[in-house]
Parts: C-alpha cells; sequence; structure tokens
C-alpha cells in the first residue's frame, strides 16, 4: 500500500502503481481504470508489467499472496474517487490528496479539468520521482496537479498548503488512502487537526484505515504473516485501531461520520460475481466523515 515515502521508500508507491497499471491492463472489469500508472513505473518494470502472466503472479510477494491487500487498496480508492465525484456535483471545487504517492487522478481526469484544483501532498523525494517520470511519459497528462512537499511524520500540512495556493475559506474534499496503517498515532490526530484546522466547514474527507475487530482463524494467520513481513523491512505497521476509538479520534478532530464501511461493504460495491475472485478479504474500514467544527484542545 503506497503511504508516505522519503529517499529510502519510494520503492512502496512504485510498487503500489505496478499493482494497478496490471490491474487496468489485464483485469477483464478494472475496479479501478488507472491508465496512467503504467508510465510512472521505472521503465525496466513496464515491460514486466505488461506481460499477461503479471496480472496474477504479481500479486506474490515471495510466495506471499497479497491480492487481498491489493484489493483494498484499490477498492480504497476507487471509493474516494466516487466521494469526489459526489463533492464536485455539490459544487467542491479543491481535491487534496495526502500520501499521493504516484496517485494519477489529475493526470486522467480530463473530465473534471476546469471544475476541479486537485492538491497532492507527499515527502518530496517521492513527488520528485513521480514529476520526473510525468515528463518523460510519451502521453500527455489531462492536467498536473499542485505539488505539496510535506513528510507527515515531521511537517503539518498547514504550512504547506496556503503556500501553494490552497484556499480555506473553500470547501475541500481530502482523500487520505492506505497510508494511515504505516504512520504513527501521533502523526494521525496531528494531521487529522490540521485538516480541521484548515478546511472550511462542509468539507469532506474519505481515508480507510486498519481495524482491531474479531477475526477468523485464516485472517488472523494471514495477518500475522504479514506483519512478520513487514516487521523485516523499513515499515512496519503501526497498531490497528477499534472502530469505536478511530470515530473517537475523528471527533475531537472536530470531524462528523457520514459513512462507516468495511472491507465487506467494499466487496459488495466493487467486487461482486468477479471472475477473478479478487476480493478485500482482510479487515479495513473506509470513511467519509465532514468537518464541523473546530478541533477540540489535546487532553
Amino acid at each position: 500500500m503506497a503511504r508516505t515515502g522519503d529517499e529510502r521508500r519510494q520503492g512502496t508507491a512504485e510498487g503500489a502503481a505496478m499493482g494497478r497499471a496490471a490491474h487496468s491492463l489485464h483485469a477483464e472489469e478494472p475496479v479501478l481504470d488507472d491508465f496512467w500508472a503504467i508510465d510512472l513505473i521505472a521503465p525496466p518494470a513496464r515491460s514486466l508489467v505488461r506481460d499477461p502472466s503479471f496480472g496474477s503472479g504479481g500479486m506474490l510477494w515471495d510466495g506471499f499472496d497479497t491480492a487481498p491487500l491489493f484489493a483494498i487498496n484499490v477498492g480504497s480508492l476507487r471509493y474516494a474517487e466516487d466521494e469526489v465525484e459526489r463533492c464536485v456535483r455539490a459544487g467542491i471545487d479543491q481535491y487534496v490528496i495526502l500520501g499521493a504517492g504516484f496517485d494519477s487522478f489529475a493526470l486522467r481526469r480530463g473530465d473534471l479539468v476546469g471544475r476541479l484544483k486537485v492538491y497532492e501532498v507527499d515527502h518530496p523525494d517521492v513527488q520528485a520521482l513521480k514529476r520526473s517520470r510525468i515528463s518523460e511519459a510519451s502521453r500527455t497528462p489531462a492536467s498536473l496537479p499542485v505539488f505539496v512537499p510535506v513528510d507527515f511524520e515531521t511537517v503539518g500540512i498547514r504550512e504547506g498548503l496556503p503556500q501553494a495556493g490552497f484556499d480555506p475559506r473553500r470547501r475541500t474534499v481530502f482523500s487520505w488512502m492506505n497510508t494511515l496503517p504505516y504512520l504513527s498515532a501521533t502523526a494521525i490526530e496531528s494531521t487529522l487537526r490540521d485538516i480541521a484546522g484548515l478546511a472550511a466547514e462542509g468539507s469532506r474527507l474519505a481515508l480507510n484505515y486498519a481495524c482491531d475487530v474479531p477475526l477468523s482463524d485464516a485472517q488472523a494467520g494471514y495477518l500475522q504473516s504479514l506483519r512478520e513481513r513487514l516487521g523485516q523491512s523499513d515499515e512496519p505497521m503501526h497498531p490497528p485501531w477499534r472502530p469505536t476509538d478511530f470515530e473517537a479520534l475523528l471527533t475531537r478532530c472536530g470531524f462528523a461520520v457520514r459513512e462507516h464501511g468495511s472491507e465487506r461493504d467494499l466487496e459488495a460495491r466493487y467486487f461482486a460475481s468477479r471472475s477473478d475472485g479478487l476480493a478485500p478479504t482482510t479487515p479495513a474500514r473506509v470513511v467519509v466523515a465532514e468537518r464541523i467544527c473546530e478541533p477540540r484542545l489535546p487532553s
């Protein structure tokens, strides 16, 4: 899953883009048709991803099946885009993507050019690599986002976004997908407070998070294997959230929850009757929240 990166972590964003590219190229009915993703990955990887056999084999990580995680990833991105479209219809004209990685929304959504200004927030090293890939691409992007360099663990967004031209007086839709499991609780709360402090009343936030809920034996075994693998890398996962605790966090940060869905909701909405069996079977939650008030002071 893509997350905020740095000079050592660009491979996470690139790996996620490879999965989206393969899904767009080879799936009969892509959950999200990310046709720009192929241009955002390294040139040596493009021929690999274009091979039809990569469509299934690319889901394996040293023999570990990442398909359930990819389904959460791509389903959550589609969920966010659906919310953005609803917000545009409601008159919102600013969109901020937090931990954008190699997201391609602005590059491919020509239907929203002139109606929506897109800001991408991520580490400057990831953004520099992405910008170079865009400039080298054989196709022309529908539009370019405004790149806002921020590291969530050390710098808040309240400084970077206004400097990039963001208008805090206008309602905005924010998305923060596939990133929170890799961030500390302190960084998550700080960023939520920054969003609420910047966003006009009525702004929307779509995000997902790893949840602490009862597990089946199969789910428990899968997640244990995943934690062991990530623990051996430089990107361990932080503890999951109880859904009630996450709702309480959003409330004290100035948000009201409007939707709180599960992996089963994603499956019903985007993965029903798929012939390839792709489905989000690991526990996850997707949320749409509305900014209603200033954050409460920390206790």
